[in-house]
């Protein structure tokens, strides 16, 4: 399968395409520059400063990514990622079965990577979308990010839009799946009936507003600590929680 091309910028200059093997380091090259040092929940447990930590956050990436409904903006002077949606399919467990996220928070080797995955599992457990929206699949944008220097310019909306085209394909049966280990294929199945994500700052949730996704829950950061320290200390008065969105498609 060759690389899907979503959609190109008004100006020609970003590509947005599926994940595939050629951009997947360039993906992971986009957490560490514009994600890990910057995203509200990263920052609050000073992930950026440990390197151990960032590598936990990358392997929990790669494994979203095997999903195979990730996508990234390219600039296509120079074929750089500049912006990525990881994205997660993400299907109702048996009780007692181990989540995506349960299983990754016991691999991780530093306290801020377990810190960041435990934040993100406690504000999806506020809403159990699987029963409220009566789906079994879901396709979660679990890490959005862009280039310090390639912001306000709508990329991040943009992915988000391409992910919900992405879902929209698989819920309309078309295989749109694009693995990023190389020689694999994916099947449709499983396939999502709605698009989810935690929007951790007040410049993420301006675009759930711009796509009319609908807020399900808020959580205040001064109800999450690390180590001792609320989130709301280290973020301030100006972000002052994250919301738990989705869109059906």
């Amino acid at each position: 399968m060759g690389t899907r091309v979503w959609d190109c910028s008004e100006d020609g200059k970003i590509e947005y395409v599926s994940l595939n093997p050629e951009f997947l380091q360039g993906a992971l090259n986009v957490l560490r520059g514009g994600f890990f040092p910057h995203e509200s929940a990263s920052v609050a447990v000073d992930l950026a400063k440990h390197p151990d930590a960032m590598t936990d956050l990358e392997d929990l990436s790669i494994g979203a990514a095997k999903d195979g409904v990730s996508v990234v903006a390219i600039e296509k002077s120079t074929k750089k990622v500049v912006g990525v949606a990881f994205n997660k399919l993400q299907v109702k467990n048996d009780p007692g079965e181990e989540s995506f996220y349960d299983k990754h928070a016991k691999s991780c080797k530093h306290p801020a990577s377990r810190g960041l995955i435990k934040f993100m599992m406690d504000v999806d457990a506020t809403v159990d979308l699987f029963e409220q929206c009566n789906i079994n699949c879901l396709l979660e944008v679990m890490f959005l990010a862009i280039l310090p220097e390639f912001r306000k310019r709508g990329i991040g909306k943009k992915l988000c839009e391409i992910s919900m085209r992405v879902a929209k394909s698989l819920n309309d049966g078309e295989n749109v799946k694009q693995a990023v280990e190389i020689g694999k294929s994916l099947p449709l199945e499983p396939v999502p009936q709605i698009v989810s994500a935690l929007f951790t700052s007040p410049t993420s949730q301006k675009i759930g507003r711009a796509l009319k996704w609908e807020i399900v829950a808020r959580s205040s950061y001064e109800e999450h600590f690390h180590e001792g320290r609320s989130y709301a200390s280290v973020l301030g008065k100006d972000n002052p929680c994250t919301t738990l969105e989705f869109t059906r498609i």
